[in-house]
C-alpha cells in the first residue's frame, strides 16, 4: 500500500470575498471590481498613493500603476525571513509596492524588522506593519495583487490557498503544500491549472516573471485572477479526499479478511489430508498456501 497526502482546508465562509464584512466592497469571479476599490482603500488608507476621488476612472488609473505584493505571516525561520527581506528590496527596484504583516517572537527578528520599518515605511512603496491584525488581513488579502509565500518548508501552506480565495496571484517557493497548491504560469503543459509563480532556484526570478505578467498579459492575468477564485480549497473538498482514502483502505481490507479466510479453510483441508495419506494433493495445496500469504503480505 502507497502513502497518502491530504492537503489542509480553509474556511470559505471566513474567507469568502462575496460576503466578507471587513472589506469595504464585495466581489466573486463573475464581477471582480470589488477588488480594485480594496486595493485603493488600503493603498491610500497606508499611504502608498495620494488621496483622490472615489470614482472608477481614478480608482483605476492608480491601481494599474503598480503591483501590490503582500507577505501575511509568522516572522519565523521557517517562513523564509532572508528571502521575505529580499523580496522587500526587489519589489522596489521593480517598481511595485509591499505590505508585510506580521509578528515575531524572537527579539532580535522584531529588531530587524523594526529597523527596516523605520527605514522604509516613509517612502512610496514599503510597510511593515509588525502586529496581529485579522481584519486588516482580510483587508490585505482582497486588496493583493500577488500573495509572497518563501517558506523553507511547509507541510501545507494556508496563505497561498487564502490568497486565492480573493484573487491573488501566489508567488511560492517550490516545497512541501506550496508546490502542491500552486502551479507555474509560464508552465506550458500544464496551462490549465497554471494559478501562480513557483520558483525552487530564484525569488528573482519567479517576481521578474510575474511582474511581467501583470504589466505585459493583464487578460491573461485577469483569467487567471477569475480561475483563482473559482477554485475549491473548502475544507468540504479536503473531507472527500479523507472520506475516498478511508473507502479504499476499507476495500483492501476486506480482500485481506477473505484471503485470510480462504488461508484458514485451506490449512483445515491439508489437515484432513494429511491425515488421510493425500501427499500429492497436500504439497500441492500448500503450494498455494505460500502463494496467497505472499499476497496477503504484500498487499
Amino acid at each position: 500500500m502507497g502513502y497518502f497526502g491530504v492537503l489542509n482546508g480553509i474556511d470559505t465562509e471566513m474567507w469568502n470575498p462575496a460576503t466578507d464584512v471587513f472589506l469595504p466592497s464585495q466581489f466573486n469571479a463573475q464581477n471582480t471590481k470589488g477588488k480594485k476599490i480594496c486595493k485603493y482603500y488600503v493603498q491610500r488608507g497606508l499611504g502608498l498613493i495620494s488621496k483622490g476621488p472615489l470614482d472608477s476612472k481614478h480608482i483605476n488609473q492608480m491601481e494599474n500603476k503598480a503591483p501590490l505584493v503582500v507577505c501575511i505571516a509568522r516572522l519565523v525561520a521557517q517562513k523564509g525571513l532572508h528571502l521575505i527581506i529580499h523580496a522587500i528590496k526587489r519589489v522596489e527596484e521593480l517598481g511595485g509596492q509591499m505590505i508585510v504583516l506580521g509578528k515575531a517572537s524572537d527579539g532580535r527578528v522584531h529588531s530587524e524588522f523594526e529597523g527596516l520599518a523605520n527605514l522604509l515605511n516613509q517612502g512610496p512603496s514599503i510597510r511593515i506593519l509588525l502586529m496581529y491584525s485579522e481584519e486588516l488581513s482580510h483587508m490585505l488579502y482582497a486588496a493583493a495583487d500577488m500573495v509572497l509565500v518563501p517558506s523553507m518548508y511547509e507541510p501545507c501552506g494556508l496563505a497561498q490557498m487564502i490568497g486565492m480565495r480573493y484573487g491573488v496571484i501566489p508567488i511560492v517557493r517550490k516545497t512541501g503544500g506550496l508546490a502542491d497548491t500552486v502551479f507555474d504560469m509560464d508552465d506550458q503543459l500544464h496551462r490549465e491549472t497554471a494559478n501562480g509563480g513557483i520558483d525552487e532556484g530564484s525569488l528573482n526570478s519567479a517576481l521578474d516573471r510575474a511582474f511581467s505578467f501583470y504589466r505585459e498579459k493583464p487578460e491573461e492575468w485577469n483569467a487567471t485572477i477569475q480561475k483563482n477564485l473559482e477554485i475549491d480549497n473548502s475544507w468540504n473538498n479536503t473531507a472527500r479526499k479523507y472520506i475516498d482514502i478511508y473507502n479504499s483502505v476499507r476495500t483492501i481490507m476486506t480482500v485481506i479478511t477473505r484471503l485470510s479466510q480462504s488461508v484458514s479453510s485451506i490449512m483445515m483441508l491439508l489437515e484432513f489430508l494429511v491425515k488421510s495419506g493425500h501427499s500429492f494433493l497436500v504439497n500441492l495445496i500448500r503450494i498455494f498456501t505460500i502463494c496467497l500469504k505472499l499476497t496477503i503480505s504484500s498487499s
